[in-house]
């Protein structure tokens, strides 16, 4: 995709904060109160009551639901009487239970599934998923979300996450400061150089969650998109099935610099059983000075009850994981969607569900309560909430300076995230080499490529 997201994105931004300065966001109390009266007019001509009484089932994986989201599903069920039920499962389990259940014609309700390529393929969603190109918000979804979460045309589903920005390093100035930092690193050799100083400063340098079985991953590839600018079409020879993982010294020297970073203590003493939920607490106590998180959690570190030492916002900055030197921005419109089972006995009333949860305040209630939530991809006239630093950070990079994270760009990638986590922590403990873990992803993009009857694979 060559459009140009970045100027995208920024403008959009721009042009909202602009006209923020006229007044305040929405609160809470607002999203009720302008909800309950689009529900009140509803019931009004008894458009909800048929439903009233229903259960709906949202499955989705380990941390795509926010909490700021349950209660809205609290609010959906006080005004239309559909009682929601988020059946939450740990990420390392949820593709497997997923695909069962689906292909056991037991879906739920509303499924979640990242957008991409493994939809078609992996997910079938044309056989699983509604098509929701009719619906009332579908004129105000991102065009970029809805060819991520579409096939041939046809939007199935809706992505409910933020898209807008990706996951960058979120650092600490001050303890860069007092270790000596006095800029970003900007290629491999000056971060670990950087993490020395921050080791003898008594500081841990690199707070990574592997335990989630699913963080890990995104060290590599929300660098990745350096490799096309290195080696132009190699993105392209992948999926035309020309080129292989496990045959490219880039891909190898990525996945040697990551583990060069655990090998070296950079990460901790128990960055194996680390946790994600607890990077914005870590981060917040100055234990530690970098961690991958979106830039919207910059607030809820400082808001944190471990900020003991009064950081503030201008305390934290943003920079780019230089792994292979990378200093092209990631840019990720993919993300966690929701899809309504094709199969639902109650397809009406997920789509009230889907429906309520886009609509203006409700979508301004989560970007005002979820701390990685700074915007939607779909516009119904919110606020987003980009701080200064992210808008200085995202405006440092054109187009020319930015690209497509691999997950997005390379077929048969995606669907085994969490086995790819998985050899990654094996690679760092020494349990598997970087030459093992490409040669896995390549076995496995050959078995899903078969099953998908891929004729580059022939």
């Amino acid at each position: 995709m060559k459009r140009k997201i970045v100027s995208i994105v920024l403008s959009a931004a721009m042009a909202v904060s602009l006209t923020a300065c006229g007044g305040a966001s929405a609160s809470s109390a607002t999203a009720a109160g302008s909800s309950a009266a689009a529900s009140e007019s509803k019931e009004s001509d008894g458009s909800e009551s048929s439903a009233a009484g229903t259960t709906i089932t949202v499955m989705a994986s380990q941390d795509w639901v926010e909490d700021s989201e349950q209660e809205l599903g609290k609010k959906f069920e006080e005004e239309t009487g559909i009682h929601v039920d988020y059946e939450i499962v740990p990420a390392d389990q949820y593709q497997d239970l997923l695909l069962t259940r689906l292909n056991s014609g037991e879906g739920p309700d509303i499924w979640g599934a990242q957008s991409g390529f493994a939809l078609a393929t992996t997910y079938n969603v044309t056989e699983n998923a509604v098509d929701l190109s009719g619906e009332s918000w579908a004129s105000a979804y991102s065009e970029f979300s809805a060819e991520q979460t579409g096939v041939d045309g046809v939007n199935y589903g809706l992505t409910y996450y933020d898209t807008t920005t990706d996951y960058y390093m979120v650092y600490n100035k001050k303890l860069f400061e007092a270790a000596g930092i006095t800029d970003v690193p900007k290629t491999f050799d000056e971060l670990t150089a950087d993490c020395d100083k921050l080791l003898e400063s008594g500081v841990t340098p690199i707070y990574e969650p592997v335990a989630d079985g699913w963080h890990q991953t995104m060290l590599w590839t929300a660098s990745a998109q350096v490799l096309d600018k290195l080696d132009p079409g190699i993105i392209d020879k992948l999926n035309k099935n020309e080129a292989k993982f496990a045959d490219n010294e880039n891909m190898k020297t990525m996945l040697d610099q990551l583990n060069t970073l655990a090998q070296k203590g950079y990460f901790g003493d128990n960055y194996m059983s680390d946790e994600f939920a607890n990077a914005e607490s870590y981060m917040a106590s100055g234990e530690f000075a970098i961690c991958m998180l979106k830039p919207g959690a910059i607030a809820s570190i400082v808001a944190n009850d471990q900020n003991t030492a009064g950081y503030t916002e201008d305390d934290f900055g943003l920079f780019l994981l230089p792994i292979l030197d990378n200093q092209y921005l990631n840019i990720h419109p993919t993300g966690p969607s929701r899809f309504i089972y094709s199969g639902s006995k109650n397809i009406d009333a997920a789509k009230k569900y889907l429906e309520y949860i886009v609509q203006k305040d409700n979508i301004q209630y989560l970007i005002d309560n979820a701390s990685d939530v700074e915007n939607l991809p779909i516009d119904m006239g919110q606020t987003p909430e980009y701080s200064k630093t992210t808008l200085d950070f995202l405006g440092s990079y054109d187009d020319a300076h930015s690209g497509m994270v691999l997950q997005d760009v390379v077929k048969y990638f995606n669907e085994q995230w969490m086995d790819i986590s998985a050899n990654l922590a094996a690679m760092f403990t020494g349990d598997m080499t970087s030459e093992e873990v490409l040669q896995a992803i390549d076995d496995e993009r050959a078995q899903l490529a078969g099953a998908a009857g891929d004729s580059n694979w022939n």
